[in-house]
């Protein structure tokens, strides 16, 4: 028997809020605001989002399907952990995904991503002195490329891209930003890479974009190596 039209209507705005959630929690995981191994909370997380409990449990068994999420029976959700090996794949894919995100920004050309864009690559070079910790400056990058993903106009492009370096920060991403003359490497290799945006030139803008993560990756490496 077909459901009725006013419960299919109230299951899919679930999945809608279900969705949103595991979007958000997405984010807060990969900027670090819940850490590998930290509890996930059903309560909790239903207060932070203002939510019922139903779609927070909803998003993490989404969570938990895409590997980002570890559910134990009795014990409820954790974040996963990344061992180094699947880290270093995450930033890997990642990078082609950034690629091509850029790529299609410098396709769209927005004249408003392109403002947020020069906003993030400055903030960017005015970190990239002294004094400056390495997460910091990695934060910085990881809101930077949220614009990037953004300017390229898809939703799907932003999910994957969340989704693949989720747990990779937390072993590789500051420290590939230790010192001033990593930092304003990266700083430049971010201003080449809108320039490219802007001129609409997206194989430039691919490549640079990749090379983004290949620099930092490659700093990590001999940090942690």
């Amino acid at each position: 028997m077909t459901a009725p039209a006013t419960t299919r209507l109230q299951q899919r705005r679930s999945r809608s809020t279900a969705d949103r959630v595991a979007m958000d929690l997405a984010f807060l995981i990969e900027t670090g605001v819940y850490k590998p191994g930290d509890r996930l909370r059903e309560v909790e997380l239903a207060e932070r989002f203002r939510v019922s409990r139903a779609p927070v449990r909803e998003a993490l068994q989404v969570l938990a399907t895409r590997s980002l999420v570890h559910i134990e029976p009795m014990k409820g959700a954790t974040v996963a952990r990344l061992s180094d090996q699947e880290a270093r794949e995450s930033v890997e894919i990642s990078a082609v995904l950034f690629g091509l995100a850029a790529r299609k920004a410098a396709a769209a050309r927005d004249n408003d991503d392109i403002a947020g864009l020069w906003r993030q690559v400055e903030r960017l070079e005015a970190m990239a002195g002294e004094g400056v910790e390495a997460a910091a400056f990695f934060r910085q990058t990881l809101r930077a490329g949220l614009v990037v993903v953004d300017a390229a106009k898809g939703s799907r492009l932003r999910a994957l891209i969340v989704d693949v370096r989720m747990g990779a920060a937390d072993n590789f991403g500051p420290f590939g930003f230790t010192t001033s003359e990593l930092r304003h490497t990266a700083a430049r290799r971010w201003r080449e890479m809108v320039e490219a945006i802007v001129r609409g030139d997206g194989d430039a803008a691919d490549r640079l974009a990749q090379q983004t993560h290949v620099d930092s990756l490659t700093a990590a490496l001999k940090v942690t190596s």
